[in-house]
């Protein structure tokens, strides 16, 4: 399925900041993801950020207060998969710098982004640089 989505282009002039964009939108088993962190997961062999939110890190966390958030932040998008009986992934037409398919994970109809920021797990996240978590 394709859909068109609206989002923010930092790179395009400021009387054309959005436009948009054709995504290819995937419906899957919540069971078929695997969760590599909070903001991380991998289907199939394939890893997949998702977009919205950034989650503290786990691997290369720069203090233990970042290192026990990101694995809150982890543990936590484990249960909603676990909970969840429908996912859908929402590809954006790019991939970041490291390689990774880009896309929004929306479980049972909610946005993940929108509810790890609501519990406090991440922060709003749309690229560039991003704030410490120590």
């Amino acid at each position: 399925m394709l859909l068109g989505l609206w989002f923010y282009d930092p790179d395009t002039p400021k009387q054309a900041t959005a436009r948009v964009q054709t995504t290819t939108v995937q419906s899957v088993n919540p069971n078929r993801l695997t969760v590599v962190d909070g903001d991380t997961v991998r289907l199939a062999g394939e890893t997949i950020r998702l977009v919205g939110f950034d989650t503290p890190e786990t691997y290369r966390a720069q203090c233990d207060a970042e290192r026990a958030r990101g694995d809150a932040a982890t543990e936590r998008l484990r249960e909603l998969l676990a909970r969840a009986s429908s996912a859908r992934l929402a590809y954006l037409p790019r991939r970041d710098q490291y390689g990774r398919d880009l896309a929004q994970l929306m479980l049972d109809g909610q946005d993940v982004a929108d509810v790890m920021v609501r519990e406090g797990l991440a922060r709003r996240y749309s690229g560039g640089h991003r704030q410490s978590w120590c």
